[in-house]
């Protein structure tokens, strides 16, 4: 197991983190408070994910704008959760891009909130946010890919990467090869106990090409920025669940025996260590259906 490292100070707002190139960062990357980015070009904004509440979505427009009075050109969404997607409406005008499996599960949640309503309020829900969210629209994708998409602002080349399920079924890598800069959405949580929704055995593959990628900086979907250290401890402790995991699955054990026979040691540390329980359903549906 891996030495825990508690996660560093660092604070809501934007960073520069390349030519341009902004990282939106909020504190502390719990449950639906996620990061974002922005590229500035001369014509127009490209805006990656858009946050969860409209309150945070306003002030991270708020922060654009204080940089740039451009319109707003492309917003990538990485992935279908609202954490990252509940601000689409607020990037006005903009042609929304994500990968098609995440237009497909962004789709199927508009039309369960249009049978259901939003039902009762989940439990990571923050208070604060609950009455705010019932003015969100879920503003689906325009522009899908399959495998690689690539975009030029400018000079600016950036690239949209897919390799399979792993967090979600339509995880977006985004990356900036000039700047050597990567923004992984949740494919990336550092300092904090990543949630599987998708396939975790990929999702470990999926680090092993990160780790070959030319990357100096990484921005994740929850936490602060980091390198391919975080990235490995990340990988290191889903390495340990699948083999964990898939033994107890192998040995005829219930999920509830394998959550019971499960020690994860100092990974119980992170934020977030209720995940633990979740991540054993996912891999059970996994093994499940091989």
């Amino acid at each position: 197991m891996t030495t825990y490292r508690p996660m560093p100070s660092f604070e809501t707002g934007p960073v520069e983190v390349g030519n341009n190139l902004f990282a939106y960062l909020q504190w502390n990357g719990g449950w639906g408070i996620s990061n974002a980015g922005f590229l500035v070009n001369d014509d127009s904004l490209l805006v990656i994910d858009a946050l969860m509440a409209p309150s945070m979505a306003h002030e991270f427009v708020r922060c654009m704008r204080d940089i740039s009075s451009a319109p707003f050109g492309h917003l990538i969404n990485t992935h279908s959760h609202p954490d990252h997607t509940n601000g689409n409406q607020f990037i006005e005008n903009a042609e929304i891009i994500a990968h098609e499996h995440c237009r497909e599960e962004m789709l199927q949640a508009k039309s369960l909130r249009k049978i259901n309503g939003r039902g009762d309020k989940p439990g990571w829900i923050q208070d604060a946010w609950w009455d705010e969210l019932e003015d969100v629209d879920i503003v689906l994708p325009t522009t899908t890919y399959s495998e690689k998409m690539s975009l030029m602002y400018g000079n600016t080349e950036v690239e949209l990467l897919h390799y399979g399920p792993a967090h979600t079924l339509g995880d977006s890598l985004v990356y900036f090869p000039e700047s050597k800069i990567l923004f992984t959405g949740d494919l990336a949580f550092f300092y904090a106990m990543p949630l599987c929704r998708g396939d975790m055995p990929n999702w470990v593959k999926i680090c092993e090409i990160i780790g070959t990628m030319d990357v100096d900086l990484i921005i994740p979907g929850h936490g602060p920025t980091g390198g391919k250290r975080e990235l490995q401890d990340m990988q290191e402790f889903m390495e340990f669940m699948v083999k964990e995991v898939q033994e107890c699955f192998e040995n005829g054990m219930s999920e509830e025996e394998a959550d019971k026979a499960i020690d994860i040691g100092d990974w119980a540390k992170w934020p977030e260590a209720e995940r633990k329980t979740m991540n054993i359903s996912s891999l059970y549906s996994t093994f499940q259906s091989q």
